[in-house]
């Protein structure tokens, strides 16, 4: 019996040393074990690391004769301590030799061990050599690579960036870019935030559409990667994105949108010239009424109501005129989308043909986004356009506005980033008409249209994509041939949400002035006199000058008395920049609201730098005038 347990504990032996063998054999590490100074062992990963066969190393090769000559008096040391026992687990990088002459850097991590009285050194190595050419090779890339690559720390300070970075933004070197706060690169406050929101909430953002700012002050737009790393407590330690500049496709984006508001334009000529000449008519119609009617209360304030309204329709369809065919940047502010849809049914009505009806359901209580309400009401305006052409017959044009949560459109659209959407869904009752899968699988491609040659560029839905994407939103359409089509637009409602308070024209009317004295510089003699018997009625002392010389003369007589100046900015003889520029010279505290028809966005940023305080458009009612005028006169000029 006892025989047998002895035969039956060897196997076991044999069994787990193999076990052993093979284990040492297939690791990807070198394994070696050094007694008196000599290899006694080394796996095939060693071996194989340093050009030879196992058999050439065992008894016969010395860890010295493996090592660069700067660090064998490194590995004697090593030597004579294990030889005494001194030391127990080590780490160490050093240089060795292939036996081709091939130099390596390795990492040695040593142990020594006691085996029948004797001690041994056990260790392993990895070559760090090609892991050295990958780093390199990588930061190469990096360095070279077309993408803009950037890491922020948890200051929110950029820590590190290649030179497609440094040329994108226009930094002169790496020291200029490193250790400027990543939020001084957004055009504004807001954005920056709800960037850092996404990125703590989901960790990236991905193919993300984004605007940024040179050094030199003008906008760079990009498509961005971002990812993030949190700590425990849910704070960004580091950011680390790429950026690919797009700012060649959105300029030629932007040539899109002007020549789809081009096209837009020519398909209301018609009905905006019908539309003006019945304004003029209602006008001079109720002015002769008027004149009539001086003791017949009921029909002149009737006449004056129906003016007032005609005046509103011309200033709107004008306002719409500008927005369509002037050349505009996205310029963001809050936005009630409700009233957008309103405006653009308004103008709709105007100018379609009566065979088309509108059907608007707008829910109440909706909050605000930020949008460019120029582009959106490009965008509204080619849905209702495609939808009456949908209809040559005639139909129902149902526009309706309400909130949608992140969850319903997971399924239908990648990267849903806000909670929260507005969602627009113009549909027509084109009985006639409507698109197959393969049709609505183009219809946001560039010149790809389904109207007759001659009736259209097929750029309006890719111009309407665009802008929704630059919104950061969706748009998903639905059509089957013969039943109508459902266009849906998605735009995020932002988490800092800003409501907008109407205040009734009756209470505006009651806004006057104590006896403050405004300066008003305009041209056009009605408006004018518009201006100055309103101000004198509401409580104010009122100067005047009708050119920009006179005006300068008169400021320079009275300007201890002069508590605002209302500036029209197209004048004679000295237009109304070069005035504010004067102005604000003579009196850097001056408090001036330009006023005009229109301006470029261009001049109009420029008299805000030069320190106009507010900018009125025209034209302008009463109530309007009169808040503006009082709400300058209690601001704060920093």
């Amino acid at each position: 019996m006892l025989k047998n347990k002895s035969a039956e504990t060897t196997r076991e032996n044999v069994c787990a040393e193999d076990h052993c063998s093979l284990f040492l054999e297939s690791s990807l590490s070198g394994f070696f074990i050094i007694q008196n100074n000599l290899f006694r062992y080394v796996n095939r990963t060693f071996a194989n690391m340093f050009g030879y066969d196992p058999h050439e190393i065992i008894d016969k090769l010395s860890p010295i004769e493996l090592t660069a000559p700067e660090d064998r008096g490194l590995i004697t040391k090593l030597l004579n301590y294990s030889a005494k026992g001194r030391f127990k687990e080590s780490e160490r990088v050093m240089h060795a030799f292939r036996k081709d002459g091939e130099k390596l850097e390795i990492v040695f991590r040593v142990n020594i061990v006691k085996h029948r009285q004797r001690r041994m050194i056990i260790g392993t190595t990895m070559d760090r050599t090609h892991i050295a050419e990958e780093e390199y090779r990588f930061q190469r890339l990096l360095s070279e690579d077309i993408a803009a690559y950037y890491v922020t720390d948890n200051h929110g300070t950029i820590s590190d960036c290649n030179e497609s970075f440094l040329r994108l933004f226009g930094f002169p070197s790496k020291m200029e870019a490193v250790g400027r706060p990543f939020s001084s690169l957004f055009p504004a406050v807001s954005l920056i935030d709800n960037f850092l929101q996404i990125l703590r909430e989901k960790k990236c953002v991905l193919n993300h559409e984004a605007e940024y700012v040179k050094q030199d002050g003008t906008r760079v737009y990009v498509v961005e990667n971002a990812f993030a790393e949190i700590d425990l407590d849910g704070n960004l330690k580091t950011i680390r994105g790429y950026l690919l500049d797009d700012t060649a496709r959105r300029k030629v984006e932007g040539q899109l949108y002007q020549s789809q508001k081009l096209e837009n334009l020519g398909t209301l000529v018609g009905g905006i010239g019908h539309d003006f000449n019945n304004l003029l008519a209602i006008i001079s119609g109720h002015t002769s009424v008027i004149s009539r009617a001086q003791f017949d209360q009921e029909r002149f304030e009737a006449s004056v109501e129906a003016i007032k309204k005609a005046t509103k329709r011309g200033a709107h369809v004008v306002r719409q005129l500008l927005t369509f065919a002037r050349k505009v940047d996205l310029v963001t502010e809050s936005v009630n989308t409700g009233e957008i849809v309103d405006e653009i049914v308004t103008l709709c009505r105007e100018t379609f043909s009566e065979k088309i009806t509108f059907s608007i359901e707008i829910q109440k209580g909706l909050p605000t986004i930020h949008a460019d309400p120029n582009q959106l009401h490009q965008v509204l305006l080619n849905l209702c356009v495609n939808a009456r052409d949908a209809m040559p017959a005639g139909g129902t044009i149902n526009i309706s506005v309400s909130r949608i949560s992140q969850n319903a459109l997971n399924d239908d659209f990648d990267d849903v980033e806000s909670q929260e959407y507005i969602q627009i869904k113009v549909t027509d009752t084109g009985v006639g008409m409507g698109m197959d899968n393969e049709t609505m699988s183009h219809i946001f491609e560039p010149f790809f249209t389904t109207k007759k040659h001659g009736q259209g560029t097929g750029l309006g839905l890719s111009v309407v994509y665009g802008i929704i994407k630059s919104h950061h939103g969706f748009i998903g359409v639905k059509s089957k041939p013969h039943q109508g089509t459902t266009f849906s637009i998605y735009l995020p409602i932002p988490l800092q949400r800003i409501e907008v308070t109407d205040v009734s024209p009756e209470i505006l009317e009651t806004i006057g002035g104590s006896g403050e004295t405004i300066l008003v510089v305009e041209d056009e003699a009605q408006i004018r006199d518009f201006v100055e018997n309103t101000l004198r009625y509401s409580g104010y002392n009122v100067l005047s000058s009708s050119d920009g010389l006179e005006a300068a003369e008169v400021f320079a007589r009275h300007e201890s008395d002069i508590d605002l100046v209302l500036l029209d900015m197209g004048l004679p003889k000295m237009s109304g920049a070069e005035l504010l520029s004067i102005l604000k010279r003579l009196a850097p505290d001056l408090k001036v609201i330009a006023a005009s028809g229109y301006l470029e966005p261009e001049l109009k940023a420029e008299i805000f730098d030069q320190g106009a305080i507010d900018f009125l458009p025209k034209p302008y009612m009463a109530s309007e005038l009169l808040k503006r005028i009082s709400r300058a006169l209690t601001q704060q000029i920093e």
